[in-house]
């Protein structure tokens, strides 16, 4: 009887209101309108021709090294121009091929040495893939991480900011408001997230926090990007700086000290940046043309770092803000590159014949359809060389080719019936060759959304590369871009796997420094660690190690681990708290002796620069603490058994079909067609009532108002039903005490034609329908001529959509 009571409330108010794996040898030639002409002599070995080719070649122009590192300029001359063996010579000093990211060249970029773009990341990403290009096709072993003794940090006090907005409001905000609101303001004319000069204080305040350093104020993003980048100062850079540098200060100065709980077995102390940084290595790179990592953080431009000219960077247009561990949250707007650098992807593609789109997404939801362009080579929504798209639980692949339109239709599309897309972290691969024609890959599986072999032709290379939307914005999408590569061969499906085996995101390795609680310096339990997203970090596989090579003098148990966060034990994400570690006399540490397999998300709080974690122990050695409290909240769990409910829900197929049987209406009928066809997956899809959401009713009951519209407004089927009834007259002739039966009853005769012992009773049936129709017979005397009829499909809506249909 309560499931007949949901429909009934609904109809009344909608009617009231109406690594190791193999890397391919050659990339992509760079596409470079300024490429030197290089005249000296020929190289001498073949590792020196893939030096000129892969790095020479991009670095040797006059806007780049190719200003200094010359002959008879700046030592050392690794972009001499007179001679390639020479400049090979004194290249191969700097560069560290079995981890490009270690190269001398790579980190004096990163550390703002004569960058050629506005990010000294996006120069050394650029860098590091130029070396990466040279290390694959000479062959060079993969790079293995090699762990480092992080600085020795005790667990100490620390600040963190206040819930309560009042002081953010008294001192940093009136400056956000005076001199930041043109650009960093929802309202504002040409919108920059994140909106910290929001006119609300709490809108502001939330986006403010990770940018805000109370330990060590002159760190706070605020004042960095004032004093050392110079951006958007507002009269003397260094005066600027100054006064937001004391407006934070003053937070801090009323902020009091988080002390460590004295009584806590703790480790010692880390931060991110002191931990190792995981490799991104390992990806199946070759024949990249177009690569995003979205690494920077902050501004207005996403960087093409895949070292194939020109960069087709993405500026960032819109309701956009950067997500904690590399990515792109898209709200509204877009991210486009200039048609003039896009035209490296027709080029390119064109060439070969051949292309593959790889991304790394979070959909924001499962109801965007269009589809929602989440990557779009194109000039509006009707011309287009490619599309990634998105229709609800659907991912859309539309090209151009000797087989589409120019719109690149038909689409390629997942299957409904899959579901394969959701609004989770997933990796996206399309790919097109004229063999085997398109395919789609979701988290390393083929899809099995398939054509016909189709060929690349009559592409426009006059369109812009676009993230989020359509080139003319009418086909927004919402989500979360975390990588986005273009290549120019399609991928195998074991390059697809690899890749997605690699993962995404930053990751590090934090060391927690254990040596003085077990008695064998040098010992650290690691963890992998990686910015989840902008509110919380993953934890996982920690295991054991001694970086001395030494193994355990005495047998040795931990229990009780838990991680922490700025001077205390986190409120959640306790995953190792409950588990219990023995190790003999012995072990050997020499290499990871793991401890779990487990991970677990905590949240952050000052934000990642500034968050402090540690690990607290029950016991570990001869330390013990014994908690009075719990650190986590207590979880209940009740054992599961195999007894199950006699009572079942039809699924959506069945409801479609009994809804059909009941009122005569053809499943086929266009109007009940497109309301099935737009709800049908939040119908129930399994039989099981404890499945069973609120989102499903709502759902059953559109369905339900579409066949009594249909049937109500079919004048045979009406009559059929109710012989006795005049529906043109009012509402209190039509369903007057002496009518009403008339309508009731032969409604329930066909509705309810069974009597089953888990039927609601016939009886508290009429009294819910009296009631629904005293209501809607209540028009203030100005009732509408069709009054009577919508009354009827509300009636009719209301048993129909019920429990009475759905259970069984």
């Amino acid at each position: 009887m309560k499931l007949l009571l949901l429909p009934l409330l609904i109809l009344g108010l909608l009617l009231s209101g109406c690594g190791g794996a193999d890397v391919e040898q050659n990339p992509p030639p760079p596409v470079q309108e300024d490429n030197i002409n290089y005249t000296g002599p020929a190289p001498q070995t073949e590792d020196i021709q893939l030096f000129k080719l892969t790095l020479w070649d991009n670095v040797a122009s006059s806007n780049r090294c190719g200003a200094c590192h010359v002959q008879g300029n700046t030592a050392p001359y690794f972009a001499r121009n007179d001679d390639i063996n020479l400049a090979y010579a004194a290249a191969t000093p700097l560069v560290n091929l079995a981890d490009p990211t270690q190269s001398l060249l790579v980190t004096k970029l990163a550390g703002g040495h004569n960058c050629w773009q506005a990010s000294d990341s996006a120069c050394a990403d650029t860098m590091a893939q130029w070396l990466r290009n040279w290390a694959n096709s000479a062959d060079t072993e993969a790079a293995t991480i090699t762990l480092v003794a992080p600085p020795v940090r005790e667990p100490g006090a620390s600040k963190a900011l206040p819930d309560d907005p009042t002081l953010f409001a008294a001192t940093v905000h009136p400056l956000l408001r005076q001199y930041c609101v043109n650009c960093h303001a929802p309202d504002a004319a040409q919108t920059q997230a994140p909106f910290f000069a929001d006119s609300d204080v709490v809108a502001a305040y939330d986006a403010s926090r990770k940018l805000i350093n109370l330990d060590s104020p002159e760190l706070s993003r605020f004042v960095a990007r004032l004093g050392d980048e110079f951006h958007n100062c507002w009269s003397d850079c260094a005066a600027d700086a100054a006064e937001m540098l004391s407006a934070i200060s003053q937070i801090a100065d009323n902020v009091a000290l988080t002390p460590l709980n004295p009584d806590l077995v703790p480790s010692k102390a880390l931060r991110l940046d002191d931990g190792v940084v995981a490799s991104s290595g390992g990806r199946f790179e070759a024949n990249q043309i177009a690569f995003y990592q979205f690494k920077t953080g902050d501004g207005a431009i996403a960087y093409d770092t895949s070292g194939v000219e020109p960069a087709a960077n993405l500026s960032l247009q819109g309701d956009i803000s950067w997500v904690t561990g590399w990515g792109l949250q898209i709200n509204s707007g877009r991210a486009q590159a200039s048609t003039q650098n896009s035209r490296k992807l027709a080029q390119l593609i064109t060439a070969t014949g051949e292309m593959s789109i790889e991304a790394w997404l979070v959909p924001a939801n499962v109801t965007q359809e269009g589809p929602a362009a989440i990557v779009s080579y194109a000039g509006s929504n009707t011309e287009r060389n490619f599309t990634l798209g998105q229709s609800q639980y659907n991912y859309n692949f539309l090209l151009r080719s000797d087989s589409s339109d120019f719109a690149g239709i038909p689409a390629l599309s997942t299957a409904d019936a899959a579901e394969v897309l959701q609004a989770t972290q997933q990796h996206v691969v399309l790919t097109q060759d004229p063999v085997n024609g398109r395919r789609i890959y979701v988290n390393g599986i083929d899809t099995g959304a398939r054509d016909t072999a189709s060929v690349i032709r009559n592409w426009d290379d006059t369109y812009a590369l676009i993230v989020g939307n359509e080139a003319n914005g009418n086909r927004q999408w919402q989500g979360t871009v975390r990588l986005l590569a273009v290549h120019n061969k399609a991928l195998t499906a074991a390059q697809i796997q690899q890749n997605y085996n690699i993962g995404v995101g930053q990751k590090f390795y934090l060391l927690f420094g254990v040596g003085e609680l077990i008695g064998l310096a040098d010992s650290y339990i690691v963890f992998e660690v990686a910015q989840f997203d902008n509110y919380s970090y993953l934890f996982t596989s920690p295991y054991l190690i001694n970086l001395a090579e030494r193994s355990l003098p005495q047998a040795l148990t931990i229990s009780g681990m838990a991680l922490g966060i700025n001077g205390k034990e986190a409120v959640t994400g306790q995953a190792w708290i409950t588990q219990q570690f023995e190790f003999a006399a012995g072990t050997d540490l020499s290499s990871a002796v793991t401890l779990s397999d487990y991970g677990t998300i905590i949240g952050t709080e000052l934000g990642a620069a500034s968050d402090e974690f540690f690990l607290s122990f029950g016991r570990i050695g001869e330390f013990e603490h014994v908690r009075t409290d719990s650190a986590v909240p207590v979880q209940q769990i009740i054992a599961s058994n195999s007894q199950s409910s006699d009572i079942g829900l039809r699924t959506f197929a069945e409801i479609h079909a009994s809804m059909s049987a009941l009122t005569g209406v053809s499943q086929q009928q266009p109007a009940v067609t497109a309301v099935y066809q737009t709800i049908q997956r939040q119908l129930p899809s399994a039989d099981n009532i404890d499945t069973f959401v609120s989102a499903q009713q709502m759902a059953i009951t559109q369905l339900g108002i579409a066949y009594c519209n249909a049937a109500i407004d079919d004048t045979a089927l009406r009559q059929t039903w109710f012989t006795q009834v005049d529906f043109s007259a009012s509402p209190a002739i039509t369903y007057s005490s002496a009518n009403r039966s008339k309508f009731i009853t032969p409604l329930l005769d066909r509705f309810m034609p069974l009597a089953p012992a888990t039927s609601a009773l016939r009886v508290d049936v009429t009294n819910e329908l009296d009631g629904l129709i005293d209501r809607l017979s209540n028009c203030g005397g100005s009732c509408s001529n069709d009054r009577s009829l919508t009354i009827a499909k509300a009636a009719c809506t209301a048993v129909l959509a019920s429990a009475e249909l759905l259970v069984q």
